[in-house]
C-alpha cells in the first residue's frame, strides 16, 4: 500500500480552550459537547471553527492542522488569525518554529484524557489515520467522528477527470484506513450535500472583526462559484453544526457500506458505495446474505440551511456582544 502521509508535518494549533464544561439548557445543566477540530485551514474551515467556537453547547478541546487546500503551516497561521478574531488570544502569532507536540498524538492524548470527545475532520484524513497507527485503542475512544469529506453519487471537486472528492482524494489511503478501521459511530458530510443543499450567501451580520473576516475568507471562493452559475454552500460548517445539533440539522440521511478507491486512473479518492448490501454467490440458487464486513456509516444527504445559518449568525452576533 502506498502511504504518502508520513512525510508531512502536522502541527497542534491549540488546546484546552474553553475552561467551562456545562451548558444550560432552558433550565437544565446539560454537559458541553467536547470537540476536537481537524482542518486544512481554509474559508470554510475558518467559519466552521469560529461557529464552534462561539457556540454556547460546545467546549472545544483542540484543534490541528494538516496539509490540504493550503499547507499546514498556512492553515497554522490562518486558524490563529481566526482565534485572533474571535477575541481568543491563544497564540500570539501567526508563525512560530516549532510544534509543541504533533497532531496525531494529541488526537491520541485528548481523546484518551476526556471522554465522550467529538472529532469533527474538515480536511484531509491524514492525522486521524497516524492516530489509529500509532494507538490500536484509538479507534474506538471517541464517542463519535464527523467527516466533511467523500461522495456517494461519485460527484468530484478536484477536475474534471477524477470522481474523488478533495479531502479523500489529497489521501485516500487514510480515508480508507479511517473509514474501515474506526470501531465508534462515523457521520459523513458528503461533497453533494453541498451541490444539492443552495443556502445564504451571507456571514456579512455586523462589521465586527469575526464577521469582516469571514467575508474576506469567502470572497475568493464565492467569486468562482458565481463564474460557474453556483451558488455558494455551506460545507465544513454543516459538519459542524451537525456535531452540535444533529436532530434539527440532519433532515435525511442513508445508512451506507462503503470503501474507498485507491487504485483507479479516474476514480482515486473516489467513496464507492455498496447500494445492493449483499454477498454475490457464483451458484444463482444459493441465497445471498448480507454483507456484514464493513460496518455501515451515517451520509447525510438533506440538511436544514436555516439552522446552520442561524448557528453562523449567532456566532457573529455572540463576538459582538462581548
Amino acid at each position: 500500500m502506498m502511504v504518502r502521509y508520513g512525510a508531512i508535518r502536522y502541527w497542534l494549533v491549540l488546546t484546552v480552550l474553553v475552561s467551562g464544561s456545562e451548558a444550560v439548557i432552558g433550565t437544565r445543566m446539560l454537559p458541553k459537547i467536547k470537540m476536537i477540530i481537524d482542518t486544512d485551514g481554509v474559508a470554510d474551515d475558518i467559519r466552521a471553527i469560529s461557529m464552534a467556537i462561539q457556540h454556547p453547547d460546545v467546549e472545544v478541546l483542540g484543534i490541528t492542522t494538516t496539509h490540504g487546500c493550503v499547507s499546514t503551516e498556512q492553515a497554522a497561521a490562518n486558524v490563529a488569525r481566526a482565534l485572533r478574531a474571535t477575541g481568543m488570544e491563544v497564540l500570539q502569532s501567526d508563525f512560530y518554529c516549532w510544534e509543541p507536540e504533533p497532531a496525531a498524538q494529541a488526537l491520541i492524548r485528548l481523546a484518551r484524557e476526556h471522554s465522550n470527545v467529538t472529532i469533527v475532520v474538515i480536511g484531509p484524513l491524514t492525522n486521524l489515520a497516524l492516530s489509529l497507527k500509532l494507538d490500536d485503542e484509538f479507534k474506538r475512544r471517541p464517542e463519535r467522528v464527523i467527516i466533511m469529506g467523500g461522495n456517494y453519487y461519485g460527484t468530484g471537486n478536484v477536475h474534471s477527470r477524477t470522481s474523488g472528492e478533495y479531502n479523500f482524494y489529497s489521501d485516500p489511503e487514510a480515508a480508507s484506513i479511517v473509514l474501515s478501521e474506526f470501531e465508534c459511530p462515523i457521520t459523513i458530510v458528503p461533497w453533494e450535500l453541498m451541490l444539492y443543499g443552495k443556502d445564504l450567501q451571507k456571514p456579512r451580520y455586523s462589521t465586527i472583526n469575526l464577521s469582516r473576516y469571514s467575508h474576506i475568507n469567502s470572497k475568493d471562493a464565492t467569486g468562482e462559484t458565481w463564474q460557474a452559475w453556483m451558488q455558494y454552500a455551506y460545507c465544513d460548517e454543516i459538519a459542524v453544526a451537525a456535531a452540535i445539533d444533529p436532530d434539527g440539522v440532519i433532515k435525511e440521511s442513508k445508512q451506507l457500506r462503503v470503501a474507498v478507491e485507491l487504485a483507479g486512473t479516474f476514480t482515486r479518492g473516489q467513496v464507492m458505495v455498496d447500494w445492493i448490501d449483499q454477498i454475490w454467490d457464483e451458484d444463482p440458487t444459493n441465497e445471498r446474505g448480507v454483507d456484514k464486513s464493513r460496518p455501515r456509516i451515517t451520509f447525510i444527504t438533506a440538511y436544514d440551511v436555516h439552522i446552520v445559518d442561524g448557528m453562523m449568525k449567532q456566532a457573529v452576533l455572540r463576538r459582538r456582544e462581548e
